[in-house]
C-alpha cells in the first residue's frame, strides 16, 4: 500500500502574552540578561498530580539572515513551518517525536540575531526516555527545587 505524503503539514504555535526584558542580573558571579515569559496553563501549581507521560521540552537555536528578514518579514507561524521538517528529524533521530499536546513556542534575540524554536517531544514507539532525563512537576519547576 502506498503512503501519502503530507506537503503542507503544520503546527500551530501557542498564543502567548510574550516576553519582557528585565535587564541584566548578577548571579553566581556571572551576568545574565534576563526575561519574564507569560504562557497560559489550564493546570493550577498546587493542583499538578505529578502523571502521564514524560514531555521533554527541545530548544533549537537558528540564525536570521538579515537581508532575507528585511526583504519579506515572515510571521513566526511561517518561521516555524519552514523549520518543521528539520525539527522533526532532529528529533527522529533521537528516537523522539514531536509531542502532539504540547504546543511549540518561538522566542527571538534581537540582539544576536537569532531565533530560539521550543518544542515538546515524546519518545517515539519502540523508544524509552533516556536515562540522564528526570521528570519533575510544575512545583518542582516554578520553585527550583
Amino acid at each position: 500500500m502506498a503512503r501519502k505524503l503530507v506537503k503542507n503539514k503544520t503546527i500551530e504555535l501557542q498564543k502567548f502574552g510574550g516576553t519582557d526584558d528585565l535587564g541584566s542580573v548578577d548571579f553566581d558571579g556571572h551576568k545574565h540578561e534576563a526575561q519574564s515569559i507569560e504562557v497560559k496553563s489550564d493546570t493550577k501549581l498546587t493542583d499538578d498530580p505529578y502523571e502521564g507521560n514524560i514531555a521533554i521540552i527541545r530548544r533549537f537555536t537558528f540564525g536570521a539572515n538579515p537581508q532575507a528578514f528585511k526583504e519579506k518579514l515572515p510571521t513566526k507561524q511561517e518561521l516555524f513551518n519552514s523549520h518543521l521538517r528539520g525539527i522533526e528529524i532532529a528529533l527522529w533521530r533521537d528516537g523522539m517525536m514531536v509531542h502532539d499536546k504540547v504546543e511549540p513556542q518561538i522566542h527571538f534575540d534581537e540582539k544576536a540575531l537569532r531565533y530560539h524554536i521550543f518544542v515538546g517531544a515524546k519518545a517515539a514507539r519502540g523508544h524509552i526516555v533516556p536515562s540522564g532525563l528526570v521528570p519533575t512537576d510544575l512545583r518542582k519547576i516554578a520553585h527550583g527545587v
